[in-house]
């Protein structure tokens, strides 16, 4: 089983849970998978079949540009980075 870390924008979608466990192959499935439980968070995640470019993601401790295709790990860690503002 996969593990995804929420946001805490994204909490109120999953009844205030900071994580699911859910089984996934690729960071899409994860996604999907998550929306099953938390309806709009997949909407909220991603655009047009890919990540939304305001957000990051970091699997098993790795932050890079990441395809809904990428294949997880048994195990696999993922956390959901939200953009922060300032300036």
């Amino acid at each position: 089983m996969a593990v995804l870390h929420v946001p805490a924008l994204l909490r109120p979608l999953c009844g205030g849970s900071d994580r699911l466990e859910v089984a996934a192959r690729t960071l899409g499935e994860l996604l999907r998978a998550a929306d099953a439980r938390c309806p709009g968070i997949y909407d909220r995640v991603a655009v047009d079949g890919a990540l939304r470019p305001e957000l990051a993601v970091a699997i098993d401790g790795e932050m890079q540009s990441f395809a809904l295709h990428e294949p997880l790990g048994p195990g696999a860690d993922v956390t959901i980075v939200p953009a922060i503002g300032g300036g």
